[in-house]
């Protein structure tokens, strides 16, 4: 055992050229950046400043929403933080607010998670921990820090693991009923009828069933693809072409380019010098070929107690990313129905819901009111409050805190939903004669959720 350990400290703390690091610097800062400044040119910014009740993660209903003013300040300040990023100006503060941003955002607002949101705040809470700015950096011509040739190889391989899961997951979460059956894409498709040239095309069932189990083959084929030398080339290619076929029929903002950006660094850390054009040029002017990656391993190899500390850090990271994503297992219902596990997980992309929901307050006098969630919601909130039964929850308890504050009080709330899953006939989410009020959030089963589609 002692000797694996060794052999792998070796491996990990390995100099490498450091290139591919400040490549990853500038790609990622620019790419987060314009994911929010593009939120505040297409108003993506009101889903935080328009709504009147937030839904909130479990465990934090405490935190104060801040004034729309201080939403703008804090886009503005991602956009900003991004840029720095990219220069390598303040660099440990930037990436520190960057990441603090896109997750202060996340947690705001629940029905605003988006995957790839998650994976820019872990991004940049990563690249807050590595010497990005070590190399042709504002940092570096100011004097703040001393450049370096190199890094350890355990830096390239915490984000090679990340992107790793990331595409494994999503493999091992398409291995579901309705998506073997073409099911989700087969809706999807179906609504990208009217584009030009290549809607009649989108439409066709056969496309459907062909990109759904071509993209089981990707997520599972192209990592391995991409480790070996001989193929990389023809991994990368397959997934240029993905993620670009990604871009004009589904759009997903920056995803497929940061998606892109993070695969092409399964090349040899050294590869930004021998990319064509400006980009080329640019890399070998500021960072002349590395010749640290020929020193011995030892002379790079820091003390011990350091090397525990950085393996115990990997080996926590690890595990934290490795097993969210499989807690969905744990629900003994269909994530996709319940929502159980779903977050988190890199269920990229993996079910199409519809449905509706009204909500009855029955009065202590025996009336019923009938409440529809546009009265109190923005219609991105409901969009995402109706197929998810712990927003539906959640929103029963804002009902009734709501009609207290009225002076209506003890209330009782009722939910009448109807969701398709995937193309299946709608169905009630939750019994109509529940009164929600009885039940409260939590970690476990919410058992009380009535069965889905393929239950």
């Amino acid at each position: 055992m002692a000797a694996v350990v060794s052999r792998l400290a070796r491996a990990l703390f390995r100099p490498v050229d450091i290139t591919w690091l400040v490549y990853l610097r500038l790609g990622a800062g620019f790419l987060l950046a314009i994911e929010h400044g593009g939120g505040l040119l297409i108003g993506r910014v009101r889903n935080y400043t328009a709504p009147r009740f937030h839904l909130r993660y479990l465990g934090w209903e405490w935190l104060p929403h801040p004034p729309a003013g201080v939403i703008y300040a804090l886009y503005a300040l991602i956009v900003g933080a991004g840029i720095a990023v990219a220069a390598g100006w303040r660099y440990r503060w930037a990436a520190a607010v960057l990441s603090l941003g896109y997750a202060a955002l996340l947690l705001l607002e629940e029905t605003e998670y988006i995957n790839h949101f998650y994976l820019y705040a872990l991004l940049a809470a990563v690249l807050a921990l590595l010497p990005a700015h070590r190399a042709a950096s504002a940092d570096v011509r100011a004097g703040r820090v001393a450049p370096l040739a190199t890094v350890p190889a355990w830096m390239r391989a915490v984000i090679l693991f990340q992107i790793g899961l990331v595409y494994g997951f999503a493999a091992l979460a398409k291995l579901n009923p309705d998506w073997l059956a073409a099911r989700p894409l087969a809706v999807w498709l179906a609504a990208k009828a009217h584009y030009p040239l290549i809607g009649e095309l989108l439409a066709r069932p056969a496309t459907a069933w062909l990109l759904s189990y071509g993209g089981i083959a990707f997520d599972a084929l192209v990592v391995p693809l991409l480790l070996w030398r001989r193929t990389r080339p023809w991994g990368f290619a397959w997934a240029t072409l993905f993620h670009l076929a990604n871009v004009v029929v589904f759009g997903l903002g920056t995803f497929p380019w940061v998606a892109l950006l993070l695969t092409s660094l399964f090349f040899a850390p050294g590869f930004p010098r021998r990319l064509p054009g400006f980009a080329g040029r640019w890399f070998r002017s500021r960072l002349p070929a590395a010749d640290g990656e020929a020193a011995a391993p030892a002379a790079f190899m820091p003390p011990a107690r350091t090397r525990r500390r950085v393996l115990a850090g990997l080996a926590a990271f690890a595990a934290v990313q490795l097993l969210v994503p499989l807690r969905h297992f744990l629900y003994p219902a269909d994530a996709h129905w319940t929502e159980e596990g779903h977050r988190f997980s890199w269920h990229l992309m993996l079910r199409a819901k519809t449905g509706t929901a009204r909500f009855r307050v029955r009065l202590p006098d025996g009336r019923e009111e009938l409440v529809l969630p546009e009265q109190y919601l923005t219609r991105n909130q409901v969009r995402k409050l109706v197929d998810s039964p712990d927003l539906i929850l959640q929103f029963a308890h804002l009902l009734a805190q709501d009609y207290r504050r009225r002076g209506f009080a003890p209330v009782a709330v009722y939910c009448d939903s109807q969701v398709s899953l995937n193309g299946h006939p709608h169905r009630p989410l939750v019994s109509p004669q529940l009164n929600l009020l009885t039940q409260r959030r939590g970690w476990g089963h919410y058992a009380w959720v009535l069965p889905g589609p393929v239950e």
